[in-house]
């Protein structure tokens, strides 16, 4: 995606109207046309045959999903700011961590001082087939273990946050990264017990289950549902024993009253993580709500996935 850097066409890199520095307002944005994974991007000054010499030392991302709201891109540890070039030749790539789902992407070059910026960039991902836009899921709890506390919080998450409820935004559920079989591990650098699990105590859920909605891009017909669980019985941790599904076809529709209803067999031999596959019986909707019952004291997810197939156009 955005075959420019190492090109000359032209003066070969967009370049804001004026200095960027001290009002880092101007932006250039690119439109994927869908959805897309992005895990890395590439970034290039302006060379133009020795006659250019502007670059972009650092850069800010913005994206959005829906058309509507604009999001701000910040790594595992709150930053926003991206190391951009040094130098008008040099390639500086970024990965994303965590990635992007998108279609649309801002960047906006920033400077320390008054100096004119170029840039040429490019986006390295793939289409997002699962066109999962948000989900909706309690706040992930804290776990106190004899030796430490383990934060199984949605660290990631990019929507919003209000009465114990994620909403609007996407997570370390959708990050593509699996927990391991210890979930106290990570396969991160530098950052805390758990990061990879959202994780909810059966304490806190009088009625035995969380409840999660997930919304799409358009009208779907859903073959499975695919959650990454920790099975980790030895510190009280289990799959889930049973799911509901509900499917509405908008947001202005009722629920089906007909759930898509699965049993599991609680396996207390084996603590190995391990990914549980709902078949979901070819229903249609745009929107999804399941219901997970707890079979353990705690119940953790590193990641959820849906297989489905487009029937028509987006809600606008």
């Amino acid at each position: 995606m955005g075959k420019s850097l190492g090109l000359s066409e032209g003066d070969g890199a967009w370049c804001p109207a004026g200095p960027v520095y001290p009002n880092d307002a101007e932006y250039l944005e690119i439109d994927l046309r869908q959805l897309h994974f992005l895990t890395l991007v590439g970034t290039q000054g302006r060379h133009a045959g020795g006659h250019g010499k502007e670059f972009a030392r650092s850069y800010r991302l913005h994206y959005k999903r829906d058309g509507h709201h604009w999001m701000s891109w910040r790594d595992r540890w709150g930053n926003e700011v991206i190391s951009g070039n040094e130098n008008t030749n040099e390639v500086v790539l970024k990965d994303l961590g965590p990635p992007i789902i998108a279609r649309y992407i801002r960047f906006y070059p920033r400077s320390d001082r008054v100096m004119s910026v170029c840039l040429r960039v490019e986006l390295y991902g793939c289409v997002w087939k699962d066109g999962l836009q948000s989900y909706t899921a309690p706040l992930g709890q804290v776990m106190p273990l004899a030796a430490e506390l383990v934060y199984l919080n949605d660290s990631t998450y990019d929507g919003s946050s209000v009465s114990k409820l994620h909403f609007g935004g996407l997570g370390q559920l959708t990050d593509g990264v699996v927990g391991l079989d210890d979930f106290t591990q990570t396969k991160e650098f530098r950052v805390w017990p758990g990061y990879d699990y959202v994780g909810w105590s059966k304490i806190s859920f009088p009625d035995g289950f969380i409840k999660m909605e997930f919304e799409f891009d358009r009208l779907r017909s859903f073959t499975y549902m695919k959650v990454h669980c920790s099975n980790m019985h030895t510190r009280g941790v289990g799959i889930f024993e049973q799911v509901d599904c509900l499917f509405k076809h908008s947001l202005a529709t009722a629920w089906e009253p007909v759930p898509v209803s699965r049993q599991l067999s609680v396996d207390v031999r084996d603590p190995s993580a391990r990914s549980v596959t709902i078949p979901l019986d070819g229903r249609i909707g745009l929107f999804v709500q399941c219901h997970f019952y707890f079979a353990a004291e705690w119940m953790l997810f590193s990641e959820i996935a849906f297989l489905s197939s487009e029937l028509g156009l987006g809600p606008g």
